[in-house]
């Protein structure tokens, strides 16, 4: 099922949870396992939606934000 390599696109992520899918219609993957794997592919999406949603609004204030997938998370500021 899952390659040993990492995800490293969203194309790949499709591929993968497709290649779950037909293994769940064969049998070779167990419910269970596929909804656990739909659950976490559904907050990267989540995840991505989010900073594309940033980068909207950076484009509407007219600044210039980290990187895609380097946004930091919580309170960088205080250590």
């Amino acid at each position: 099922m899952l390659k040993k390599e990492t995800i490293k696109t969203t194309g790949q992520l499709r591929e993968v949870l497709a290649d779950t899918i037909a293994k769940v219609i064969s049998g070779e993957v167990d419910v269970e396992k596929a909804s656990t794997m739909h659950k976490l592919a559904k907050n990267i999406s989540d995840s991505l939606y989010s900073e594309t949603k940033i980068r909207m609004f950076e484009k509407e204030i007219g600044s210039t934000l980290p990187a895609m997938g380097s946004l930091p998370l919580g309170d960088v500021g205080s250590d």
